[in-house]
């Protein structure tokens, strides 16, 4: 069993929580609360090691979240073992729905969370409307990219745009612009550069994964300099926000979700960080990141 270790000490069986060199005895015999006693030791665990975070880290990310991401970050571990299959499916279901409903929402679609979750409960494999293949592609376009199919290359980035704008705009899912775009007052790449510029991207991104660069740092810089990119003509904002989420997901880092709400916030912070200027974005974040778990996590656990 996933994290559970069995072993015979002086004849008598004695089970482990381990996990990464950390252990938890917790009896001769599997325990009825095992569910609880594996929240309870992710848990901890992720306060124990949020100690390890660098100090460079914790002072960019100064606003006293560190902790809870990393707790989140645990939790999130324990949801893969077979005992939270229900919790762990639940937990992504709701997601799906939220974060669809929000990314969409900052885009200015009108769907509403109703339409959102009537979709999801009908289990639509044919969608007809529009909006029901705006929903439709949102979901097929976040589950590839979390999924093993996905490969971080230019090909599965355009995937991914594919699949979100499939039978909506077909003259451009898929391709890179052919035409400048400006964001509000946001100069972005030229189009003739976008090639040579994702290619960079994604090798500048390879190489901070050898490095082992902090997930979650790692993801919003990538986030904010895709956003800069703007490599397509519309679908963007939705195509960053799902793969920030997929590089959290290699890390085992919980999904965020930035909320409609708070929209003008997040702008303003891609346009501090693009400035070199991290301090908001990183805030931003961290109250982002706690938003989502208190919308996803007390529900299900």
């Amino acid at each position: 069993m996933k994290y559970i270790n069995r072993k015979v000490i002086k004849g008598k069986p004695c089970y482990y929580i381990q996990y990464q060199g950390h252990a938890k005895y917790i009896g001769s015999s599997l325990p009825v609360d095992l569910k609880d006693e594996l929240l309870s030791f992710f848990a901890d665990l992720g306060l124990k090691t949020s100690s390890n975070v660098p100090d460079n880290i914790r002072q960019e990310f100064k606003y006293g979240g560190v902790d809870e991401l990393e707790k989140a970050h645990y939790l999130h571990i324990a949801l893969n073992h077979e005992l939270f299959q229900n919790d762990h499916n639940k937990f992504y279901d709701e997601f799906i729905k939220l974060f669809t409903y929000h990314s969409n929402r900052s885009e200015g679609s009108k769907t509403t969370k109703n339409e959102i979750d009537k979709f999801a409960s009908k289990r639509i494999r044919s969608p007809k409307t529009k909006t029901d293949k705006e929903i439709f592609n949102s979901f097929l376009a976040f589950n590839f990219a979390i999924s093993d199919e996905m490969g971080w290359n230019l090909k599965g980035i355009r995937n991914i745009h594919a699949l979100l704008l499939d039978g909506i705009d077909p003259l451009i899912a898929g391709r890179w612009k052919n035409e400048n775009n400006i964001v509000g007052d946001q100069v972005t790449t030229d189009y003739k550069k976008v090639p040579e510029a994702m290619k960079s991207l994604i090798q500048w991104l390879k190489k901070e994964f050898i490095k082992k660069t902090y997930p979650p740092k790692l993801a919003l810089q990538f986030y904010v300099k895709f956003e800069h990119i703007h490599p397509f003509l519309d679908g963007n904002g939705r195509v960053g926000r799902i793969l920030l989420n997929a590089i959290l997901h290699k890390f085992n880092y919980p999904p965020i979700i930035f909320f409609n709400e708070n929209h003008q916030e997040h702008i303003t912070a891609i346009h501090q960080a693009l400035e070199g200027r991290w301090g908001k974005m990183n805030k931003h974040f961290l109250l982002q990141v706690k938003k989502t778990n208190d919308s996803l996590f007390k529900k299900i656990l």
